[in-house]
């Protein structure tokens, strides 16, 4: 995934986590399963600049007012389904000539 968000935007599943509705700032690291039931957008990635903690850029659709102005940075660390089972079911548009 980390090469298609690197050209274009993804659309992608994951399981709310129990706590992932108050969420605020930092990277969110869980807890949550693989149960895929809301849909949200990935727009990029990056890593902390403190820790190095690699993380998912990720636009959700509750609104500015929750996370980090409608967005939340998820731990990307994660092999097989990662964070939320965010790796399982993922769209993106190619291009064949």
């Amino acid at each position: 995934m980390k090469h298609a968000v690197a050209k274009q935007l993804v659309a992608a599943a994951i399981e709310l986590g129990s706590d992932i509705q108050f969420y605020k700032s930092g990277v969110y690291s869980g807890p949550c399963g693989t149960r895929l039931q809301h849909a949200v957008t990935v727009v990029g990635y990056d890593a902390d600049e403190s820790t190095g903690e690699k993380f998912w850029i990720v636009k959700n659709s509750w609104g500015q007012t929750w996370g980090e102005h409608g967005y939340i940075r998820m731990q990307r660390k994660i092999l097989g389904p990662g964070l939320c089972g965010i790796m399982l079911d993922v769209a993106y548009p190619t291009m064949s000539m």
